[in-house]
């Protein structure tokens, strides 16, 4: 959901949502399609003269261009702050983008040179209906959460307080390299902690490319199938869509891995055992060797398929994705 408001009297509306558009239009994190679905739904069409010259992606703090000979800058408070433009904000736009702030939004504004702030935009980035069950299935394992947003604080704590999540586990703001050193705080931390029967690891899940390099340096890293090429790239492991439930199926699942290649390993070694042992007696042909060594590698291909899901459950799946279709 996309809210918006022009600044000043420079340009229309439908002006200043076709620039924002079109400077979103090649931006890669996940809020820019919701952007542009938001201006096209008021009506804002993208002039075929107009195009975008020298589109740069600002880290942490959103993006700049070129729009007819103009240099023009979209992204969030810090950019503006930096830019010095948002001292010049009237006092009733930077009291209306805190209330949007405070509902749990992400808060940005669009400037065009020459012309300062023409405006404001707040993106409610829908929370999923499964996020607050998962958080708490995370917890009854033992395994702590902590988010790491680029997001303003008032904005951070409304989204942790639906989800579940303690305020102390909650960093906003966050530059791409504000993520990386949170992470390696965390490795580093749990490197201290390791002992020779257990080894703590940290897992970074993200979609963004702020993410990427706070991916990289995870223990496990884990992209959502919806995000930025580079977060991808960069992952270890990326999930088919956006259901948070399938991060639950993984973690799940590692153990069962491990346990069976354990088996398969162990299997395997003792038939290959066995049918020297048979062999060097005597008393085992070339053709029982051969049908021993298929049939173990039968069982061992049957055992690993036994991780896959069932039929019923994959269905139960497919109709709960339709559902939040």
């Amino acid at each position: 959901m996309l809210h918006f408001n022009e600044i000043g009297q420079s340009r229309t509306r439908k002006e200043v949502l076709s620039y924002l558009s079109l400077m979103e239009a090649s931006a890669s994190h996940p809020l820019a399609d919701a952007i542009v679905k938001g201006a096209k739904n008021e009506g804002a069409t993208i002039h075929k003269h107009l195009k975008v010259k020298n589109h740069t992606l600002l880290p942490g703090e959103g993006v700049t261009g070129t729009i007819d000979g103009k240099k023009v800058y979209v992204g969030n408070k810090r950019l503006f702050d930096r830019l010095g433009l948002y001292q010049e904000l009237p006092t009733e736009e930077a009291i209306k983008t805190n209330t949007w702030a405070a509902s749990g939004g992400t808060i940005g504004f669009i400037s065009i040179e020459g012309e300062g702030i023409v405006g404001a935009y707040c993106v409610a980035d829908k929370i999923r209906k499964e996020t607050k069950a998962v958080i708490s299935e995370l917890k009854k394992k033992g395994i702590s959460t902590k988010m790491l947003t680029g997001d303003l604080k008032q904005a951070a704590l409304g989204v942790a307080k639906e989800i579940g999540l303690d305020e102390d586990n909650v960093q906003s703001e966050c530059l791409p390299e504000d993520k990386l050193v949170a992470i390696q705080e965390l490795v580093d931390e749990y490197k201290q902690q390791k002992t020779c029967c257990r080894a703590h690891k940290v897992m970074m899940v993200g979609d963004g490319v702020n993410d990427a390099p706070a991916l990289a340096l995870a223990d496990i890293s884990i992209a959502m199938g919806d995000g930025s090429a580079l977060a991808l790239d960069t992952s270890d492991i990326t999930l088919m869509g956006s259901d948070l439930n399938k991060l639950l199926y993984i973690i799940n699942m590692g153990p069962n891995v491990s346990k069976r290649i354990i088996e398969n390993v162990v299997f395997s070694l003792l038939v290959k055992v066995i049918v020297v042992a048979f062999t060097f007696s005597g008393q085992l042909h070339l053709w029982a060797a051969i049908v021993s060594d298929i049939g173990a590698m039968l069982v061992v291909t049957f055992n690993g398929l036994r991780l896959l899901p069932s039929k019923q459950k994959q269905l139960k799946e497919t109709k709960t994705e339709c559902i939040d279709v």
